[in-house]
């Protein structure tokens, strides 16, 4: 990914995530954040479009739905147990 890329390039530093054992947590320089907020201004409207006409209850559901399994991902256990 460009932003990926572009965010190895421009960090200052990496820092262990105790949320996530396998994400760190980075601190963008001045250009690097410059970079992410350029692609945070091109995705925002593309997100609008995506998500126009549905109705901002199935957006919070589906936001609800997808923080759970975000959690499930997280955790520690082998899925299953």
């Amino acid at each position: 990914m460009v932003i990926q890329r572009s965010a190895d390039v421009e960090r200052e530093q990496s820092n262990e995530n105790p949320h996530h054992r396998r994400a760190q947590l980075v601190v963008l320089t001045d250009k690097g954040r410059r970079v992410f907020d350029a692609a945070m201004n091109l995705q925002a409207p593309w997100v609008n479009r995506l998500s126009e006409g549905l109705p901002v209850k199935d957006i919070e559901t589906v936001h609800r739905v997808m923080k759970a399994l975000r959690k499930k991902l997280s955790d520690r256990r082998p899925v299953g147990e």
